[in-house]
Order: structure tokens, then sequence, then C-alpha cells
């Protein structure tokens, strides 16, 4: 019968006839329990007696049945147990299938029933909880206004929370819960808790008053230890004034440092804070909270104990703030220092508990109003001695920085946290109470390596310290030392801090204090120079570059652009005529200035970045699109300085690192004056004509004379002139009207066919770029770009290729968009042979800027369309298949296998081309095999094993006929094939399609197979762990060389990664500064 007690009655669902009878025999006939049985054969009776009354099987008619069963048998000294449990049984399964309106009506005489069977001396346990369910029905559904109604049954239910039976306690446990949670609100609230306390309080009395020694003692403990166990479940829900009072008696309980208790106690404390909606004394509670942070100081060492308890004291803290403020605050620092002696102990999953908190309490607690308090105080006591003590705030800080000890290194990376927190929440104020805790971080520095793991944690925190406080402040605590006489005395470890963590700075400090100290450097190394200190004149001069460094990020958010940029402009412009190793530094500031104002101007600038840092986010809520305007109207006022100055230079330059710039030169150019642009442009286009004029002169010079010597440095110059005035051209799009484009386009039309190949790139280049930025003026050229593309193709030079294809591309696109499925065809038809053959150039980036391009096609022929326009793609680059050449075969192949890699829709079709291939096998070209074999390459690793199970036998027949005319290369990677379709659909189904004579070759991928499984299960759990995440953390993308590489490289998995490359490029590798990551022309 032990399933019937601890089932809900909702447990016990209808049945399809929908008789009560019916469902509780589906649900326990099957029971070999004796109990179930009785319950059986007791409804089954009751059932059949009401078939006879010709009475209707509601559960009104069973419930008529089963009180008045009960109410004979409780009369009856010698009624069998059994029949009286299940009888109470059926009761409390009827009782919420019933309407209110009965239950109203019949009430009294049910608890009636309820409290006379369970005050039977024969009463079993499963009587016991069915009688306590009925009851605590009947006060969930009855009248909630006069409490003398009610005592009667809410005395039975509480006189069961010490029942010796733990499964009559738990129930009435549950039930005083059920009935509490429905009086809240009601005027019955108030007596009933008034009745639990006072029996908490009587059974306290009688433990306390008892012999410690006696059994009655014993007794009394534990009985107070069950009513404990009721409170868990119920204390949240009584009303406060009693709630007050069980509190208070838990403070007393918990100096008994009793765990038994304690745990009891802390468990039904956890639950009152968590509790939504509880109403309590703040008083009580954090009057009960300080006992339990200083019990835990000096009692707890158990790990789960420490972490439950930290976990207790930030909810409870929280709870406490939620209440009153300015109780909750006064506590603060006892509840710091528990937390502390936590953070202190060797359980791990304590020590998480205390840091998360610490950083929950600063969030929380640490108000605007506390920190005012204590800055208030120290400015005061600046004036004056002080002679009050310390303010909340400061000991707080004072724990915080206490954190740092060496007692606690061993957690040094969670203290961290703590402190990063703090500094955060301090914001500004954090130099008024931290400044020895960052003196004590700077000190970490000088740590030996080996003795301190926790670097990268060290400078993340110093760095929330300098975003808090501003590099002003910072800097004034944590100087950089530029003028210590010996150069390693230089604080050089705080420039990647810097650099990293300043935002929302000012401007004029770097202009003022920075800029006066990079002239000083300067004056320095040249001192050092002239006395022959070579070195230490290049360690002046890299410190004077470190400190332009930070530039980038002075102009990150800057608080007083308009104010400070026109005298921070005359150092910039002086910088960039002589020093030019950091062009590309103000460069990236300068974009870094425009980009963000302009975003934020035009709305665009998101604001909701969870990994945006705290400080970043302050300095970001300072602008406005106001604040923005001004700024750009600054920034536009010294456009036409700047823009001036960076042409020259550009023209000067001979490379142009990381496209740096071109792109500040842009950037300048979309918020500069039209006639500002349109005046430099005309300058410019006026230059390239006349150089143009010179180069064709030097040509026809050239070609008059053919026997004298060529003057091949003249023509180098000129035309390495005629590139840089195209860039600078392009560079100013972004201000240039539709005039302007037109002049550009006149100018770029006759270089499409220039006879000098680096003349022809460039105009591609700029082309592709007009094309990739001017949607208006593709739409209205489109014809006359398609015709022009057409037409300059035979004059067309190979280094050209990459951008062409760039041209290509948009052309197509924009085609894509016509609502003419005939002209979509015909235009890509047009273009398709030419990127498909670019697929085998020799140049890797043109090769891959073709990859590129025609999966680009792919996506906009499918992503916006029906995924018919991809097929319809797919099938015309088929078409290359019936080629003439090998090249041209060979190339469709490889267009087809990297569409159906990209693009999963597509496998189908390339299984179509099954035929195809195999007999495109047995050509002796070794050019079209290569391209063959790793379009089933692809078809293997893209497919499920499922679909492949369907093309297994043709596959390997294919494979295994052509393989006898082959070279042992061919050979090895057929195998790799085989193995791979090994490992897809297993060995058993590969060796169903196997032919007899090719049995050995099975046998011995099998072999090999079960090799690599052994060697693997005898790797360590940390290695496996370790190649699992190294091979599925990481990007795969497409890899031509290992597709159609001509020989097996070891690597034979079946899943994407197998023919991917990840993703390996360093920094360091693609920019020479941070201005190449803002580049917004391709080089």
């Amino acid at each position: 019968m032990e399933g019937i007690e601890m089932e809900s009655p909702d447990f016990f669902s209808d049945s399809p006839t929908g008789d009560f009878c019916d469902s509780i025999l589906s649900q326990f006939s099957k029971s070999d329990q004796e109990d179930s049985q009785h319950l059986c054969a007791t409804i089954g009776a009751m059932s059949q007696e009401l078939k006879e009354q010709n009475l209707p099987l509601t559960p009104v008619a069973y419930f008529g049945a089963t009180c008045s069963a009960l109410d004979r048998l409780s009369s009856q000294p010698d009624s069998p147990p059994h029949v009286i449990q299940s009888l109470t049984t059926i009761l409390s399964l009827l009782l919420p299938r019933l309407p209110i309106a009965v239950l109203k009506k019949k009430g009294d005489f049910v608890s009636e029933i309820a409290i006379t069977v369970l005050r039977l001396n024969s009463v079993t346990e499963v009587t016991q909880t069915s009688g306590l369910k009925c009851l605590a029905h009947l006060l969930i559904i009855g009248e909630k206004v006069n409490w003398s109604n009610l005592s009667q049954n809410c005395g039975v239910i509480l006189g069961c929370i010490i029942d010796s039976r733990p499964k009559v306690r738990r129930q009435s446990h549950l039930c005083l819960r059920d009935v509490l949670q429905n009086f809240r609100g009601t005027p019955v609230l108030p007596p009933a808790s008034e009745a639990i306390t006072n029996l908490f309080e009587r059974f306290l009395l009688l433990a306390g008053g008892s012999n410690s020694n006696s059994n009655e003692g014993t007794k009394g403990a534990q009985e107070v230890l069950y009513i404990l166990d009721a409170l868990k479940d119920t204390l949240p829900l009584m009303s406060m004034k009693y709630m007050t009072t069980v509190l208070k008696y838990y403070k007393t309980l918990l100096e008994l440092r009793q765990p038994l208790v304690t745990r009891r106690v802390t468990d039904s404390l956890n639950l009152v804070c968590t509790y939504p909606n509880v109403e309590v004394s703040a008083e009580a509670l954090l009057d009960l909270l300080s006992s339990l942070a200083l019990s835990v100081s000096t009692n707890e060492t158990s790990a789960v104990g420490m972490t439950f308890n930290a976990r207790l004291l930030s909810s409870g803290m929280l709870k406490v703030y939620s209440l009153n403020r300015q109780l909750c605050v006064i506590k603060l620092p006892v509840v710091f220092s528990t937390l502390k002696d936590i953070l202190g102990s060797e359980h791990e999953e304590a020590i998480f508990a205390a840091t998360e908190a610490f950083k929950t309490l600063i969030n929380c607690c640490i108000d605007e109003g506390l920190i005012k308090q204590g800055v208030d105080q120290i400015i005061n006591s600046n004036l004056d001695n002080r002679k009050s003590g310390p303010t909340i705030i400061e000991k707080v800080c004072a724990t915080i920085e206490s954190l740092l000890d060496y007692h606690y290194n061993a957690v040094w990376n969670m203290t961290f946290q703590v402190v990063s927190r703090m500094f955060g929440k301090l914001g500004y104020y954090s130099s008024y109470f931290m400044k020895e805790t960052l003196k004590n971080l700077a000190d970490m520095q000088s740590l030996p390596d080996e003795d301190f793991p926790y670097r990268k944690q060290l400078h993340e925190c110093v760095g929330s310290a300098l975003g808090a406080m501003g590099p002003e402040t910072f800097l004034g605590i944590l100087p950089l030392n530029l003028e210590a006489n010996d150069l390693s005395d230089v604080n050089v470890w705080l420039f990647p801090i810097l650099k990293q963590h300043i935002v929302g700075a000012h401007l004029s400090f770097f202009s003022e204090t920075l800029l006066g100290l990079v002239g000083e450097m300067k004056q320095r190394s040249r001192k050092l120079e002239l006395e022959g200190k070579i070195f230490s004149s290049r360690s002046a001069d890299a410190l004077v570059y470190s400190v332009w460094s930070l530039l980038p990020s002075f102009c990150n958010y800057p608080l007083d652009t308009a104010k400070s940029f026109k005298d921070l402009l005359r150092s910039i412009c002086s910088a960039l005529r002589e020093e030019h190793d950091i062009r590309g530094i103000i460069c990236s500031s300068l974009q870094i200035l425009i980009q963000q104002n302009k975003k934020i101007k035009e709305g665009k600038d998101n604001l909701d970045g969870a990994d945006i840092s705290l400080a970043k986010q302050q300095a970001k809520s300072h602008y406005t699109p106001e604040i923005a305007g001004d700024n750009l109207n600054v920034l536009t006022a010294s456009a036409p300085q700047l823009l001036s100055l960076l042409s020259g230079i550009f023209m000067e330059s001979i490379v142009d690192e990381g496209g740096s710039l071109q792109s500040t030169i842009g950037e300048l150019s979309s918020i500069a004056h039209e006639n500002v642009v349109r005046t430099l442009f005309k300058k410019t286009m006026h230059r390239l004509l006349k150089v143009t004029q010179e180069a064709g002169i030097a040509e026809s010079s050239r070609n008059n004379n053919s026997m004298q010597v060529d003057d091949s440095s003249t023509e180098s110059s000129l035309s390495l002139k005629r590139a840089q005035l195209f860039d600078l051209a392009v560079s100013l799009l972004p201000g240039l009207d539709e005039p302007a484009l037109d002049v550009l386009f006149s100018a770029i039309k006759p270089a499409l066919q220039d006879a000098d190949g680096l003349i022809q790139k460039k105009a591609y280049k700029v082309l592709s770029i007009i094309l990739k930025n001017q949607e208006g003026f593709l739409s209205a050229k489109l014809e006359e770009l398609l015709k022009l593309m057409i037409e300059v193709l035979p004059s067309f030079h190979f280094s050209a290729k990459r951008h062409r294809l760039d041209c290509l591309y948009h052309l197509i696109v924009h085609a894509s968009k016509d609502d003419s499925k005939q002209r979509r065809h015909e235009i890509l038809s047009s273009f398709l042979t030419e990127i498909i053959l670019a697929l085998k150039e020799a140049n890797k980036k043109t090769r891959n800027r073709a990859y590129e391009v025609l999966v680009q096609i792919g996506h906009e022929y499918g992503d916006e369309d029906d995924s018919g326009q991809r097929e319809h793609l797919f099938n015309l680059v088929a078409r290359g298949l019936a080629g003439e050449t090998p090249h041209m075969i060979s190339a469709a192949v490889k267009g087809l296998a990297r569409l159906a890699y990209e693009f999963s829709d597509l496998v189908s079709s390339a299984y179509k081309l099954l035929p195809s291939t195999f007999l495109l096998l047995q050509r002796k070209n070794r050019e079209i095999i290569k391209a063959n074999l790793g379009l089933l390459k692809v078809l293997v690793a893209k497919s499920k094993a499922e679909g492949l199970q369907t093309h297994l036998a043709s596959l390997v027949e294919g494979l295994l006929n052509w393989q006898d005319d082959t070279k042992n290369h061919f050979k090895a990677k057929v195998k790799l094939l085989l193995e791979m379709l090994v490992r897809k659909c297993g060995i058993n189904a590969v060796k169903a399609v196997m032919p007899e004579e090719h049995m050995k070759l099975l046998t011995n991928i099998r072999k090999i197979e079960e090799r690599k499984e052994r060697k693997q299960a005898a790797s360590s759990v940390e290695s496996r762990s370790h190649l699992s995440k190294a091979t599925t953390s990481r990007l795969s993308r497409w890899n031509h060389t290992k597709i159609f590489s001509d020989f097996d490289d070891d690597n034979t998995d079946d899943s994407d990664a197998e023919m991917a490359s990840r993703q390996q490029s360093k920094g360091s590798s693609r920019l020479k500064s941070k201005a190449s990551s803002l580049r917004s022309v391709d080089s």
C-alpha cells in the first residue's frame, strides 16, 4: 500500500468509462501487495452494491457509500483495520473529485468521521496519512473566516507533526504546508501561525526542562527536531508576528552549536530568504544572520556546511536589504569577514560559493549612499584631523584588500574577481578606498612566475581598476615612471593593460600630460645616442612608441572630443609628417573617433552587448546623438587639414601598410563637406590624367625607339604613381556625388584594357569597390558594366583576376534580384565558365576567391529564393563535365565538389553524377582523376550513413573497377575512401557489396581500424578529453589542398573536419598595426 499513500490524488486519472472504480482498479489491480488487493476488493464491492441499488456510478455516489461505511465501522470496536484503511484511502482520493458545494455542505460530517477514524487504536500508517489528506483538503476548500471552525482539524494535523512514524510525520508536514499556503491573506492565518508557534514553544520548554540524561529528555529533543522539520516547510508561510517569534528562538538554538539543530535551522532560514513575497521582520532576520555569520567563522569546518552558509548569507542579506537597507549595510562588514574566512578554506565548492556571494553582495548592497557617506567622511577628515572610526564602506574595502594577503595565495585567482567587482562598483571613487589595494596588486607583478601562476588574472584585475578610476587617477597612483634614471625601472608592464582597458578618458590628458612625456623621452633618446648609448637610445624610442600606442584607447569614447580635439590635432599633424612609425596608430585613432560618433548619431550603436565591460558601458552612457553630433562637427572642421595632409603622405609613401592611410581618408571623406572632397577629387583626377598622358608618351616613345635602351625606371615610376592616384581617388568614394563617380568610371574603363598589369589590376580593384558600396551606380550602369566586362576580357591581365572575380560577383548578385528568370540565367551563364576556370588558378588567393565567389552566388541563389535556383546553378556548373579539355572538366568537378560541401541540399544532385564520375575516372588524365576523387571524398564525408547506404554498392564497385588500372598513389586514395565508407556504414555493410577478389583489402582496412582503436583505448582519459576539445572547438573550413591532394596524409577522418583546415592565423601576421583591423578597402 506504499504506493497509495505516497501518490497525489491527481495521479489517479479517470478511466475511459469515467467510473471512479475503474480508475482505481486500473492503477492497483496488477499489484501483488496485500493492501492494494484489499483496496481493489473494497472499491469493487462498493461499485457492485451501487449497481444493485441502481445508483449512478458518480463520485458523489461513491462518496456517500464511503462515508456511510466509515461512519458505521468507526463506531464498532472490532472493525477490520484493512477495511477502514481501504475506505479512508478511497475517501482521500474522492474528495478532490467532488463539487465544492457538496463538500462545504458535508464538511463537518466528513471531518468528524476522519477524526474519529484517526483516533482509533488500530489505525494504520496508510489510514493515518489518508485521513490527514482528507482533513487538509477540507481546510483548503472551506470558509476561512472563523478560526474556531477550523481549529479542530488543524489541531489534529499539528498533533501528527511529532508522530514517531516518518511517513505520517512527513504527510502532516505537507498537509500543514498546503493549508498555510491557502490561508495566506485570510483572517485565519495569524491564529494558525500562533498554534504552530505555541506548539514549538511548548516542546522547547519541555525539552529544556527535562533531564537530559533521561529517556524523557531524549524524546523531548527528538520532538523538537520533528517540529523544526515541519517549520522548514511552513515558516515562510506563517504570519510575520509569529515568524519573528520563531526566528528569535532560532537564534537561541544556533547558540547550542548542535549540528542536527543548526542544519534544520539554516534549511528553514534559507527557505525564508528565497521564498517569494515573504513578509518577515528585517531586524529578526538580520540578527539571526549575524549569529550565523559568527557561528560559521568559529565552528563550521565541513565543505557542505560552508558552501550552504555562504549562499545563505548572500540570499539572506539580499532579503534584508530589500526590507531595510539601513539595517543591512550596518552588518555588511561582519558578513564580508565571514565570507573571507570561507574563502580561506580548503574546500573548492565553498570557495566558489564565497566568491559568488562576495560579488552578489557587492553588486546589490554597496550603493551610492554608502559610497557617498565614505567619500564625504574622507574629504572632511582631510580638512580636519579625523577622530571618527572607519565608515562601513571603508571596513568592507579593508576586508577586500586583506584578500590579497599571502594567506590567500592559493585562491588569488578567485580573490582577483572579487577585487575587480569592487573596483567596478566603486567606479571613480575607488581611488578613495582602494588606493592601497591597487599598490598591493602592483607589488604582485614582481613575484616570479614559478610562484605566481595568476599573472593574467592579475592584469585583468589591474585593468578593472584602470577602467573604474580612469587613466588620470590610475597613473597618479601607479605612474609609468618614465622619468626613471634607469629605463629598466619603467613600468612597461602597464602599457598592455592601459591599451586594453582605457575607455571614456580625456583627450586633454593624453595631449597635455602623456605627449609632454613623449617630448622629454625624445630629448633623452637623442642625448643617449650622442653619448654612444645606442641600446638605451632605442629603448627610449620604444617607450615613445608605446606612449603613442595608447592614443587609440584614449579615442575610445573620450569625454572631451568637442573640447580637446583641436589641441590634439596639432600634435597629430606634426607626428604624421615627421614620424613614419606611428602613422598607423594615428590613423586607427581617427577612424575610431569618426566611426563611433557616426554610429551613435545615426542610432546604430548597440548598448546591449553582453561582452561590453562596465567601464565601456559607463563611457557610452555619456554619449547622446547631440554630443556625437558636436564631436563630428569638430572632426568635420578638421577634415580639410587632415585630408590634405594624409593624401600628400599617401602619395609620397611607397607602401600603405594595412591600408591605414586609405581607410582614414575614406572615413574623413564621409564626414567632410562636399566641396572639400570634390576639390581634392578633382585635383587627384587632374594628376591622374596628367600622369596617364605622360605614361602614354613614354610608351609611344619606347615603341618608336625600340632599338634604344628602355627607360624602365621612369615607366615603373609613372605606373606606380597612376596606381596610387587610383587608390586615392577610390578612398574618397564615401564623399563622392554621382557626377564624380561618372568621372572616376570614365577613368577606369580604358585602364581595364591597359597593357600594364599593375594598372589593370588597380582598375579592377577600384571598380569592385565601387560596385560593392554604390548600389545606385550599379543599378544605373548595369547594362554598360555587363557589356564592358565582356569587351575587356580578351585584353585582361592574369594579375587582375582576383579583383575581376569580385566585379563579376557583384554583377551576378545584383542580377539575381531581377524579376526575369531568363535574364538571371543569361547573366549567370555569361560569366560562370570564367569563375569555374578560376578554380584552377595557380595563384592561391585567386583560387580561394573563386571558390568564395561560387559559394556566395550559391547563397544568393538559394537562401533568399527557392532552392531550385541553387540546383539550377549546380546544373550549370555540371555542364562543364562535357568540356573538351581536361582543364575545363577538372575545374567543373571541383566547382561541384565545393557546392556539395557547402550546401547539403545539393548532395542528392551530386549523387546523380556518379555514373559520369566513374566514367571520367577511366580517363588516363591525372588532373581529372584528382578532381573526381575529391568529389567522391566530399560526397562520402557530407552524406549521412542512411543516404550513403543507398549508393554504397555503386561507390564500391566504381572505385574497385577503376583501382585495378591506376598508379599506386591513387590506390592509396581509393583505400582512404573505402576506410571512410567503413567508418560511415560499418564493416558489414561494405563487406556485403565488396567483390570476393578484394576481400583482402577489406581485411587490411579492418586490421588497421582495430589497431587504431586499441591505440586510442590505451591513451589516457585526459589526452582523449584534450583531443575531443581540440577537434570540436574550432571551426572547420574548406581546404582545397586536402581534398584534391595527390597522396594520403594520415588524417582519414570521415567527418567534415577531415577535409577542413583549422583556422590558424596570428594577429601579428595579419596586421602590422591596429589600423589595419579597421581597413575598409581590400588590398
